[in-house]
């Protein structure tokens, strides 16, 4: 566990460097270009973009630290600049989830044989935790729709996209990964933490848990929620029960909605 959090802390630490700043800099300009011009929105319900690319990337180089602050700003800046509907926090915070993920997986990655084992594990990781349900939960907040009503199309979207997006990141990591070390000779320092590709299986086993344990709180709070649906449903279906009951003894005429 000391080596989980010594993760964010050596990422955090990664901020104190102002070549790295130049870099996430340039990075955060390229998701938002990305996101922008290149984003195309199905519907209210989805949308297909590429800006995930520059967001592992600075996972990759800088860890969950810089990752979650990178999803924030990026998230932040694209309503700025190109404003969608209402601001919502929501969507801020499952963005800048999004990039400690990356952070996760990617951060102390080598351009090796774990590479693209490191890459499906993120996007498929991403894909359930931030795409399908809270993503999914937001979009339903929002819009006033039920969550499983749009989850279906929300699956066969992303299952259709994963296998693309990981051949695109396992395109352009390596790029990215061999670009920045020929450019910063010796200025990244890969150690052995609880990620690191020699305990790599561990930190797998840490993110199954935690992934787990999401999904356990997500059954239960759904539970929760159909149980309360259906307590207020058996409520009105009575208190209309009760007024029907009243019309008929009164012997008056039910109006209806058009009326």
């Amino acid at each position: 566990m000391k080596g989980f959090f010594h993760l964010f802390a050596r990422s955090a630490k990664e901020l104190k460097n102002v070549r790295n700043l130049c870099v996430i800099a340039m990075l955060i300009a390229l998701d938002l270009v990305l996101k922008l011009t290149i984003s195309i929105k199905v519907s209210n319900y989805m949308t297909i973009s590429f800006a995930f690319i520059a967001m592992a990337a600075i996972g990759m180089l800088y860890g969950p630290t810089v990752g979650f602050t990178a999803g924030m700003i990026t998230d932040i800046l694209g309503y700025i600049i190109k404003p969608d509907g209402a601001f919502d926090i929501r969507f801020t915070l499952i963005e800048a989830l999004g990039g400690l993920l990356y952070g996760l997986f990617l951060y102390n990655a080598k351009n090796d044989k774990w590479l693209v084992v490191r890459i499906v594990s993120a996007k498929a990781t991403v894909i359930v935790i931030c795409n399908l349900l809270l993503t999914n939960w937001a979009i339903s907040a929002i819009y006033g729709s039920g969550f499983m009503a749009i989850l279906p199309a929300r699956i066969i979207k992303n299952l259709a996209q994963f296998p693309v997006d990981v051949i695109l990141l396992s395109i352009f990591l390596p790029l990215v990964l061999k670009a920045y070390t020929s450019a910063f000779k010796g200025a990244r320092v890969v150690d052995k933490g609880i990620f690191s590709d020699e305990n790599f299986i561990l930190g797998m086993t840490y993110v199954v848990v935690l992934l787990l344990l999401l999904i356990g709180c997500t059954g239960i709070a759904a539970q929760y929620l159909k149980n309360k649906y259906d307590d207020q449903s058996d409520i009105i279906e009575a208190q209309q029960e009760e007024i029907d009951y009243l019309y008929e003894m009164l012997e008056l005429e039910k109006p209806t909605a058009s009326e």
